[in-house]
């Protein structure tokens, strides 16, 4: 479909879950579109790492389910979230456009996305949730690059890293040398940046978010910060570079995730000592860089049976159980402490002094609320 230096109509750089999107929504505007992946695989993306789900308010499969609102009701719990530092005008769209996007996703690719309606992440007002059936990023993935490969106006290239942006006399982008066996120039009338973050790039996460130089990372390989370094080059201007999304329930030295629905539905975290450190009601990226704050950057995710038995729909979670990262069942918290080698006395007494908090017979020390 593309000839050597041929110019391409949309020319998109990154094949994870945003570039795959934005290389159908060309292609259904008439456009040819060359996708560039420099992984093997689009496996290897952030959004298949994730657990693939959608947020968004006012669909269809939100109304089935009895829930009526609008993207205003989702804009005003992530204003309420981050404390209005996001763009009004750009959370607003983002609002407006996610409803649209899960049903075309559905309806015109063939998407399969299920309502969830058993899991808030923390600090929504009301289930919001879409999801493949497995729940997983890989899936979600899986099925984008299904409907791509099937497209007659989509080139996808795996193995191949753009190595810098071309411009034109007048400082627009026009273009991109890629590489492959060797470098290439591919022009372009429209070059899209899909390369996700930088986390993969512990030089530039040192430099603007030292407080994770650290952390264990667990996205994508290939997001090691590209695109930032040629908007430098082009004279961009930089913002919320230290702004991340941290994960807090990472099995290490598995490399599987324990998903937080374990905490929404009352698990808790504890440090050596068997003691809770922050309050989980605050998300698990935020709650993060607590962990990091501990002994050995090291936490335990302690739930019980019936936890565990709610969770089961997650298939993250029986990838931890059957990775070793969940230990168990175990007849007495000193068993389950013995185990994971820590402080006996101390889970006990953390244990007992949550489960009364969470039945009203007290307030919660670290101002959890929502505890299952």
């Amino acid at each position: 479909m593309h000839r050597r230096g041929e110019e391409v109509e949309v020319l998109i750089v990154g094949g994870g879950g945003a570039g795959l999107v934005a290389a159908l929504a060309a292609a259904e505007g008439g456009a040819q579109v060359v996708v560039l992946e420099k992984a093997k695989d689009v496996t290897f993306s952030n959004t298949a790492r994730s657990g693939g789900m959608v947020m968004a308010a006012g669909t269809r499969f939100q109304k089935a389910a009895g829930i009526h609102e609008t993207p205003e009701d989702l804009a005003k719990d992530i204003f309420a979230r981050n404390h209005h530092q996001s763009d009004p005008e750009v959370t607003m769209a983002l609002c407006r456009v996610a409803p649209v996007l899960v049903e075309w996703l559905v309806d015109r690719w063939g998407i399969q996305l299920e309502f969830v309606r058993d899991f808030k992440y923390p600090g929504h007002s009301q289930f919001r949730m879409h999801a493949p059936p497995s729940r997983t990023g890989r899936e979600l993935i899986i099925q984008l690059w299904e409907a791509v490969k099937a497209h007659p106006r989509i080139l996808f290239v795996p193995n191949t890293a753009v190595e810098r942006l071309l411009t034109g006399s007048s400082g627009e982008v026009c273009g991109v040398v890629a590489v492959t066996q060797g470098p290439e120039e591919i022009p372009a009338k429209r070059v899209i940046l899909a390369c996700d973050g930088f986390g993969g790039n512990r030089e530039l996460v040192r430099r603007y978010i030292p407080e994770m130089a650290d952390a264990y990372y667990f996205g994508g390989v290939g997001n090691t910060g590209e695109a930032i370094l040629w908007g430098l080059e082009l004279g961009a201007d930089l913002a919320f570079m230290d702004a991340y999304q941290a994960h807090a329930t990472v099995a290490y030295p598995h490399g599987t995730l324990v998903t937080w629905a374990v905490i929404v539905h009352g698990g808790i975290i504890v440090n050596r000592a068997g003691q809770r450190f922050a309050n989980e009601d605050i998300g698990y990226s935020s709650f993060a860089r607590h962990v990091l704050e501990q002994e050995e950057r090291l936490a335990y995710v302690i739930l019980d049976g019936r936890i565990l038995e709610l969770t089961q729909g997650f298939s993250e979670l029986r990838e931890s159980v059957e990775a070793g990262a969940i230990r168990g069942p175990f007849e007495t918290l000193e068993a389950l402490a013995e185990s994971l080698h820590i402080d006996a006395t101390g889970l006990t007494e953390t244990v007992v002094q949550y489960n009364r908090a969470m039945r009203g017979e007290g307030i919660d020390p670290l101002g959890r609320k929502e505890g299952g």
